[in-house]
Parts: C-alpha cells; sequence; structure tokens
C-alpha cells in the first residue's frame, strides 16, 4: 500500500505540473434567451419542436407535466442566474397562467422554469402556453429594462435587490403598493427617440400558484394591476419587462419585430384604434388592427413575415387608474401572411365571457430573420 500511495501521489504531482490543456471555463451567468411554443398539455414529457422553440444556448427545451395545469420547462445547458420570465396561455380559451418561478438545476447546468395555468374559474387547467426568458444585460439601440418584484406587498418604496432586474439607462428599478393588488414602478425616464415618436413595449406576468392576473395600466404609467380570477384585487408578485425599440427577449437588432395595443374599451362602430412600433419601419405606426367580434382582434405587423417566431399578449388596464381592471388575453393563433404577420388574440372578462379589453401584442421573427 505504501509503494502504490508513493506512485499515486507522484501521479497527482506529475499532472499538476504538465501545462494545461486550454480548456474554456463556464460562464457564472450567461446571456440566455428562449421562447417555448408548449403545444402538447396532457403529454406527461416531450420537446417541442424547434422552430416556435428557440434557444440561444446549445442545449434543448423539454417540457414536463407534474400536475394538472402545472408545468416546468426546462432549458438545458441555460445556466443564467438572473432574468425574466413571462408566460401566457395560447389556444383562444379562457386560461391564464402565471409563473411559479425559475430556478438553476442543481444536478445539471439547466434553467427550470415552473408554469400554471387555470381555467376561469381558477381551477388548474391543462392548456398549451408561451413561455419566454432573457437575462440580456445589453442592446444597441433604445431601451431595455426588466424587473422581478421580491415582495407582494412591500412597505415604502423600494428598492430591487441586486440581481432582481436590469435597465439599460442605468439608475435603480424602485416599486410601491399603493393599495391592494395595485403598484407604481419607478425608473429613469425614457431617453428622447430620435426623430419619429414610438410606442413602447410592455409585459407583465403574475409570479405564484395560484390563479392571478397582472398587467400594466394605460398605456405607459409604470403601474401594474393584479386581480384573482373573480377579479378581486390581490398582492402579487410579478415580472416585468419594458422597452423601446427592442422586443420581448432585448433583441434591438437582428430579428425583425413590433409591438403594439388595441385599444378594445373604445370600440366604436366595429373599428379598433391602436398604436404600434416596427422595427422595419424605425418609427412609430407598422401596423393595421381589425376587430374579429366582441373580445377577439387581429393585429398585422407589416414585412415581419417568417416562418417561425414568437407572438406575445397581456391585457392591460382601462384608461383611468382608478377603474378596475377588467379580465384578461390569450394568444389565438399566429402566422405568416406574404410578407406580414398576423397576430390573433381572444380577451375575456373574468369567469370567461368575451368583452373587449385593451390588449397589449408583441412579435419578433427570432431566431429567423
Amino acid at each position: 500500500m505504501g509503494s502504490a500511495l508513493t506512485a499515486l501521489l507522484l501521479a497527482i504531482t506529475l499532472v499538476g505540473a504538465s501545462p494545461a490543456r486550454a480548456e474554456p471555463l463556464p460562464e457564472i451567468d450567461p446571456t440566455v434567451t428562449a421562447t417555448v411554443w408548449a403545444h402538447a398539455p396532457t403529454t406527461a414529457e416531450y420537446r417541442p419542436s424547434w422552430g416556435y422553440t428557440a434557444t440561444n444556448t446549445d442545449g434543448g427545451v423539454l417540457v414536463r407535466r407534474t400536475g394538472t395545469g402545472a408545468y416546468t420547462v426546462v432549458l438545458e445547458d441555460a445556466p443564467a442566474r438572473g432574468g425574466v420570465a413571462h408566460v401566457v396561455a395560447y389556444g383562444g380559451g379562457p386560461v391564464h397562467c402565471t409563473i411559479a418561478g425559475w430556478y438553476r438545476s442543481l444536478v445539471a447546468p439547466d434553467l427550470l422554469i415552473q408554469v400554471r395555468c387555470f381555467a376561469a374559474t381558477g381551477a388548474p387547467v391543462d392548456s398549451r402556453f408561451v413561455a419566454t426568458f432573457t437575462n440580456r444585460r445589453q442592446i444597441h439601440q433604445g431601451r431595455l429594462a426588466w424587473f422581478v418584484t421580491d415582495q407582494a406587498a412591500p412597505t415604502g418604496l423600494r428598492t430591487l435587490p441586486a440581481g432582481y432586474g436590469y435597465d439599460s439607462t442605468g439608475g435603480e428599478i424602485r416599486y410601491e403598493r399603493l393599495e391592494t393588488g395595485r403598484y407604481q414602478f419607478r425608473m429613469n425616464p425614457n431617453p428622447e427617440p430620435p426623430g419619429t415618436a414610438y410606442f413602447p413595449l410592455t409585459h407583465v406576468t403574475a409570479l405564484g400558484t395560484t390563479a392571478v392576473n397582472c398587467q400594466i395600466s394605460w398605456p405607459d404609467h409604470w403601474q401594474v394591476r393584479c386581480a384573482n380570477a373573480a377579479g378581486t384585487p390581490v398582492d402579487a408578485r410579478f415580472a416585468v419587462t419594458y422597452g423601446t425599440r427592442v422586443d420581448l427577449l432585448g433583441h434591438s437588432a437582428g430579428p425583425r419585430f413590433a409591438s403594439g395595443t388595441l385599444y378594445g374599451e373604445d370600440v366604436r362602430d366595429g373599428v379598433i384604434s391602436g398604436d404600434a412600433y416596427n422595427s422595419t419601419l424605425g418609427d412609430y405606426g407598422g401596423a393595421r388592427r381589425t376587430l374579429l367580434g366582441t373580445g377577439r382582434y387581429q393585429m398585422t405587423f407589416r414585412n415581419t413575415g417568417a416562418s417561425y417566431g414568437t407572438a406575445f399578449v397581456n391585457a392591460h388596464a382601462p384608461h383611468f387608474d382608478s377603474q378596475p381592471i377588467r379580465g384578461h388575453c390569450v394568444l389565438a393563433s399566429w402566422g405568416r401572411s406574404g410578407a406580414d404577420t398576423v397576430v390573433e388574440v381572444n380577451c375575456y372578462a373574468w369567469r370567461g365571457v368575451p368583452a373587449n379589453l385593451n390588449a397589449r401584442i408583441s412579435y419578433t421573427t427570432w431566431p429567423y430573420a
């Protein structure tokens, strides 16, 4: 045993003394962007087909069903630490989804995102959904901010702890609870746009395991409102992505993207108004709006047509901050129409009745040009 131990120690010494191979160390917090179209709500485990699902990493994507309306999205080889996740129900029915949490796996360099989906009654229900994630911290133009609140009922004006948010303009991100289920967040003002005005992108997702929906107020008041499935205001944590001249994943160049708002509460004579920004034009506009029926809208983004891509929608609150939020919106479909992209959404009042609500829609062609 003595001679064997001596030989082992010698071998260790020799290995330590030999020139090291140039093996790159893994990044502590690599930039990760991902979008997932989870299309098989009752399947125990599957890999969504690429195209409508994509990541910027070398790993794949796995979706696991862990119970009725409960799913875990696994982004393989994506060991991100910070970042923001969003989710929206897909398919057109009165379902809404929340993000229960996300964290790095303890056994693999993966990121796990937990999703919960609920019927109009508030009961868990299996559903298709679209989920996104980004921790991007560098852009080429415009403004990108994302953050995650760490308390549902903060006392006074709270500054987010390190790692809970990012703002490309610098400065702190703070938020406060104004009353039950109503919050104000504060950041640096937007930089002056170069030339023509543009409309901002904002999306909000409730965090938790109960049937709560959160949405932004009109249209850029930097207020968030949260309510349960019956429409009663409730305190909740939430995630926000806010940007100008960027897409939902934080891209400011490369993919074609657009975002816009449909003002459903102002429908008159079958006409719905709205605002939009389109990266192919570089300024305000670039969208066509169509009212398909009560709570059923279509937005056509010009010159953004691609084989694949990702759409997203949130309801947003009525014009006056004193008015209660009235419901939620879901993705019904999206797809290419010649050189354009057509996104259809359905909006519902609480308990699942179709209703003309304000809706904020985004689309990006990433990872395809």
